[in-house]
């Protein structure tokens, strides 16, 4: 097979696939699959042959995952979804604890380490992580994490209560990272039994509890692949860097016009870089500021503006927190997709953007896989 980039975009309306070879000049789309159903979040593992995962959700069928072929023939349903434990005396007062009833919507799935072939993670609302051992046919609660005791400090964001960012170390199998709207970020260490709060320096959200260890509003978090130490976010007040593993983190948004934002993504081989899209927060419309969509770059101090090929007047846009991402190639392809139905692309680390599709449905999210 020749190598080729392949997006997974979820909308509103079912899932759409796009496809490129590696110059990324143009873009094929198919789709839509899972017609009727909102898809929040799709991913290519490409650990052996590569396959689809994909979280759906529907008005009248609840919420499921999905596996399926990078070409979207062939959906296979999980058998058993997530769902917090209710069959022991302790499980149950702890869901009657938190008044957790089943996740209602699956924000993330990630695959496992390499070495863990099989092995996929979720995230889902109200906050929770769970793990499949069989390549997405079940999955089963992460307790160590879904009980921990600053579980009665986690508050809901404005979007509701979500674990939505899930980062295995490349280079350590059993260290992870999760962030969770709105208690913060955590750390595990080995392999999900004990997980530390990472949210030193981290400024709180509306409401958190003073003095707590949670309470940090993250909207995305990413660990650089080029660095695993080194992860960056962006929050509800704030874009940050840490260069101990989330031990302390520094907040690097001066000179950006706006704190808020949803979107981020990190250059595969430039440590220093990461992108993000700034917001205007103002009574919760998200939109691009003053009408013009703009792409910041980090260089280490300070930020570029990138802006040739994005549209400069009246684009009143939105990006949400899982529709950003970037590819593996050099140079590196960074894409996004706005709630109004467009995806733009970059195959120059950012210097120049194209429309690669336009009239989708309402964008949930686009993750870039390169495969072949």
């Amino acid at each position: 097979m020749a190598k080729k980039v392949i997006l997974s975009v979820g909308t509103k309306r079912g899932l759409f696939l796009m496809e490129s070879g590696t110059r990324r000049a143009a873009w094929k789309v198919s789709g839509p699959f899972l017609k009727g159903w909102t898809v929040p979040y799709a991913i290519i593992d490409t650990r052996g042959t590569p396959r689809l995962h994909v979280s759906a959700s529907h008005f009248a069928y609840g919420s499921t995952a999905y596996t399926a072929d990078i070409a979207g023939k062939s959906f296979t349903a999980a058998k058993k979804l997530p769902e917090f434990p209710t069959l022991n005396r302790k499980a149950a007062q702890f869901v009657k604890k938190y008044g957790l009833p089943d996740p209602k919507h699956i924000w993330v799935i990630t695959p496992g380490h390499e070495k863990q072939k099989k092995v996929l993670f979720c995230g889902t609302s109200p906050a929770g992580l769970f793990r499949s051992d069989d390549g997405g046919t079940s999955w089963e609660p992460v307790t160590a994490l879904n009980e921990h005791r600053t579980r009665k400090d986690w508050s809901p964001g404005a979007g509701g209560q979500a674990l939505h960012s899930l980062q295995v170390d490349p280079e350590d199998p059993d260290r992870m990272y999760v962030a969770i709207s709105a208690a913060g970020a955590f750390r595990t260490e080995d392999g999900g039994k004990k997980w530390k709060p990472i949210n030193t320096a981290v400024a709180q959200y509306v409401g958190a509890p003073k003095e707590s260890e949670v309470g940090s509003c993250v909207h995305k978090l990413l660990v650089h692949p080029a660095k695993p130490g080194l992860l960056y976010q962006q929050n509800h007040v704030g874009v940050y860097r840490s260069e101990n593993h989330g031990t302390t983190w520094q907040r690097i948004d001066e000179g950006l016009p706006y704190d808020f934002g949803f979107g981020l993504a990190v250059h595969p081989t430039d440590p220093t870089a990461c992108y993000v899209l700034p917001l205007e927060p103002q009574e919760y419309s998200f939109r691009a500021t003053d009408g013009a969509l703009n792409v910041y770059r980090s260089q280490g101090k300070g930020w570029r503006k990138l802006t040739k090929g994005l549209p400069r007047k009246n684009a009143y846009l939105s990006v949400l927190r899982q529709a950003m991402d970037s590819d593996g190639m050099n140079p590196c392809g960074v894409y996004f997709g706005t709630a109004g139905g467009t995806v733009f692309a970059s195959a120059d680390d950012g210097a120049s953007w194209s429309v690669a599709a336009d009239f989708l449905p309402p964008i949930q999210s686009v993750t870039a896989a390169v495969v072949g």
